[in-house]
């Protein structure tokens, strides 16, 4: 992506990507804390600045405590993609910027910028080493035809929606990302065992701005 960096006028929902049953973790791993804060905590305050912040969950009573809107997946089974499906259908906003709820070393302002770069396009996507990062994607309303048409194929992966898309690319390893923000695995690092949460035991959770 060309464009420079600038704090952009959010006009986008974000929304939180609680994920499954957290089997792996052994517990609610959006409710584990981290240096003090829950990781679904520090999703949210990774999206302070969005109008709408909603949160995508197996049922509308799961995080309710937060006051934020939930959203539950109308179609169970078919992983992320029914979520993305359910939270688009519900959002006020045209675009939502997606985050998992296991990535708390994700910059906000990286949020951010892939709302800017959704502005008149049905996605934008983070690139890292050639790969889409799909669990991080902005995608707008007019997403959901293509998004429905792969559910009924039985095509659930998130991460082939963007070449049927009009998708802005932005590319983690560029130079000025890379000044910005550093190594790109540096954080995306997902939790989802209890020895990575462990190893993020001194990481820096605070959001950027």
């Amino acid at each position: 992506m060309d464009k420079p960096f600038t704090k952009y006028d959010i006009s986008a929902a974000g929304c939180i990507l609680t994920g499954g049953q957290s089997r792996r973790m052994g517990t609610d791993k959006a409710l584990m804390e981290l240096n003090g804060k829950t990781l679904l905590t520090i999703a949210i305050e990774r999206f302070k600045g969005f109008p709408e912040i909603l949160i995508s969950a197996a049922a509308s009573e799961h995080y309710a405590f937060t006051g934020l809107r939930v959203v539950p997946d109308e179609r169970p089974g078919i992983g992320p993609l029914g979520g993305f499906i359910s939270v688009l259908r519900a959002a006020e906003s045209d675009i939502v910027c997606f985050m998992p709820v296991d990535a708390p070393l994700v910059p906000a302002e990286i949020l951010h910028l892939l709302a800017g770069a959704c502005s008149g396009k049905d996605a934008a996507v983070p690139m890292y080493k050639g790969s889409v990062e799909p669990m991080m994607a902005c995608l707008s309303k007019a997403s959901l035809p293509v998004l429905e048409r792969m559910a009924a194929e039985g095509n659930y992966k998130v991460a082939d929606a963007f070449i049927l898309l009009d998708t802005s690319y932005v590319t983690l390893e560029s130079p000025e990302m890379l000044q910005k923000f550093g190594e790109p695995s540096a954080y995306l690092i997902n939790v989802n065992d209890k020895v990575s949460f462990e190893k993020l035991g001194s990481a820096d959770t605070g959001a950027p701005f």
